[in-house]
């Protein structure tokens, strides 16, 4: 959510400069592209009439193509600047005359937006006349600071996409991006982002967990992938699906540590401590007994301990009923990320400053200030890999097959989501020029009869096992 101090030192005109220049180099490739295609490109298909001349002339389409696509990519680079400069423009009006009217009326308004009296105001019993005003400034700045996050939000989606253009240079395949969300523009906003958040590496069983624990809580999505993302343990980066030696070690280093020198070690795939989930477990001593009859809340600190650790799926339901539970006291818990942060330290401090500050990182200190940042730059990539996943197959398999004829043989790209999986393309377009043709390799060994499968891959891996004697609730619950 965009701040009061954010909205109050937002430069408009910075945006309508940038425009300016992306029109005006929108501009010069397209006189180059015309130039090419139009002038030079014909004038050789009449005077080198032969196969090096038409090669010739192939370049020279080439190239107008290649400045067809940028052209196209830089017009909507100046649109939405334009876009965002006006948006911002009208909310900042906005904004400043609520503002005012706070002053007239003797009202304050904190950064986050929120409007109070300066001072104590005595009013008669069923008299509201001293919160109208309250209530009008209220009105007016929260529409203003809405307005400009949603122009920012949309900004930063298509300057995502943009930055994809980069690598297509099929004028045809432009547009094709440039339609909203089409699931050309997703794929291109997947792979450009090599410096972005680490994956969050859990097993197709734990993203599904997170679906189930979502419907049944109410708790969004967004909310506990984020949490999967920032809370994980060292070793699911070494084996996402938890089966492995290293993830069995650190389950058993947990465990060890939680029984012995360290109590209080935070458990399980989204680091909940011990505490924590009991008073979750006895707020909610239904959804957390077990279909053999068994209340978690009966187990010992050991066996509670040991179940966490083996049973990812109840840990993401634990988490997802605290965060119910944290949302309950509304101060300080309007949105998703201020839940987020005081998943972390549900403390009277980073209550007020979420009430103070609204969802800005800038105002808080230490972990709770870095949680808050990594807040913002993962849901870029967990709103672009929802929108990835929300497609089709067909879809899905349209955009990598347009990726792949737009990349060079010889070159390969990846559609990188944070979750849920990865896909592979190898280019099928033209080569690069200069580049050799490869070389036919040797014919392929007919695979023996001996070989014991096709694949020798094993399958895919099963989700991790729950611990004997105490079997996890059914799949409509995790």
């Amino acid at each position: 959510m965009v701040s009061v101090p954010d909205l109050r030192s937002a430069s408009p005109q910075a945006w309508r400069d940038a425009a300016t220049d992306a029109l005006s180099a929108a501009k010069h490739c397209d006189e180059i592209g015309t130039f090419a295609r139009d002038d030079v490109a014909r004038t050789i298909e009449k005077q080198w009439v032969s196969d090096a001349g038409l090669a010739a002339r192939r370049t020279f389409v080439k190239h107008a193509e290649d400045y067809e696509a940028a052209n196209l990519a830089l017009r909507e680079l100046c649109r939405v600047y334009d876009d965002l400069a006006d948006e911002i423009e009208a909310a900042q009006r906005d904004l400043s005359s609520a503002l005012g009217y706070a002053k007239d009326h003797g009202l304050s308004v904190d950064d986050s937006g929120r409007v109070s009296h300066s001072k104590p105001v005595a009013s008669d019993p069923g008299d509201d006349s001293q919160s109208e005003p309250v209530r009008h400034a209220q009105g007016i700045i929260e529409d203003a600071l809405s307005r400009a996050t949603k122009a920012d939000t949309t900004a930063a989606a298509a300057l995502r996409t943009i930055r994809g253009l980069t690598e297509i240079s099929d004028p045809k395949l432009v547009k094709e991006a440039l339609k909203k969300n089409s699931p050309l523009a997703i794929a291109l906003r997947l792979t450009g982002a090599p410096d972005g958040p680490h994956q969050i590496n859990v097993s197709a069983a734990q993203l599904a967990a997170v679906e189930r624990a979502a419907k049944e809580t109410g708790m969004s999505k967004t909310l506990l992938l984020s949490i999967l993302w920032q809370e994980q343990q060292w070793y699911q980066n070494y084996d996402k699906d938890g089966r492995g030696f290293l993830p069995s070690i650190g389950r058993m280093f947990n465990w060890t540590l939680q029984q012995t020198i360290k109590p209080d070690k935070s458990l399980g795939i989204t680091h909940m401590k011990l505490g924590t989930a009991r008073n979750v477990i006895g707020q909610h001593r239904q959804a957390f007994t077990t279909p053999d009859g068994t209340y978690l809340g009966d187990l010992s600190d050991a066996q509670l301990t040991k179940y966490i650790e083996e049973n990812p799926n109840e840990d993401i339901r634990l988490s997802a009923y605290h965060l119910q539970e944290l949302q309950k006291n509304p101060y300080g818990s309007d949105t998703d990320k201020q839940l987020f942060m005081l998943y972390a330290a549900d403390t009277p401090d980073v209550r007020e400053k979420n009430e103070q500050y609204g969802d800005d990182s800038d105002h808080r200190g230490g972990d709770i200030k870095a949680r808050g940042e990594n807040w913002d730059k993962l849901q870029p990539r967990l709103e672009d890999a929802k929108a990835w996943e929300a497609l089709s197959d067909e879809e899905r398999q349209k955009a990598l097959e347009q990726l792949e004829g737009d990349t060079p043989k010889g070159h390969s790209f990846t559609i990188d989501p944070i979750y849920g999986g990865d896909s592979h393309g190898t280019g099928t377009g033209e080569p690069e020029p200069g580049t050799p043709s490869p070389e036919p390799g040797p014919s392929p060994t007919p695979p023996s009869d001996s070989s014991g499968g096709k694949d020798g891959g094993g399958g895919d891996k099963k989700p991790t096992e729950p611990s004997p004697g105490l079997t996890p609730r059914p799949s409509a619950t995790g």
